[in-house]
């Protein structure tokens, strides 16, 4: 059996994790969060080295949350394993500043 991948969870507010290796649709991933395992998900798509996976599910409209900040809102559901990119989520304005993803 080939070793889990891994991607880590920065802030226990935050919904993706950033993977540290790249990841195939199909893989199963180990979610980690001071040096512990919190979660395993299942890819849903190929996802990049650095890029964020949904660890949680995301409807249209929630906030995205990385760092315990926000980085964006979902332009439509994603579900646990998705790949967290523009293509689903897009920038929002918090107070005076933009956050984007």
């Amino acid at each position: 059996m080939a070793d889990l991948k891994q991607a880590i969870l920065m802030n226990e507010k935050d919904n993706v994790a950033i993977v540290l290796a790249q990841i195939r649709n199909g893989e199963r991933v180990q979610v980690v969060f001071n040096k512990e395992i919190v979660v395993e998900v299942t890819a849903l798509e190929d996802i990049e080295t650095y890029h964020k996976i949904a660890i949680k599910p995301i409807q249209d409209g929630d906030i995205v949350y990385k760092y315990g900040e926000i980085i964006g809102k979902a332009v439509c559901s994603i579900r646990v394993g998705q790949h967290v990119h523009i293509d689903n989520i897009e920038s929002v304005m918090v107070g005076n500043e933009s956050q984007s993803v």
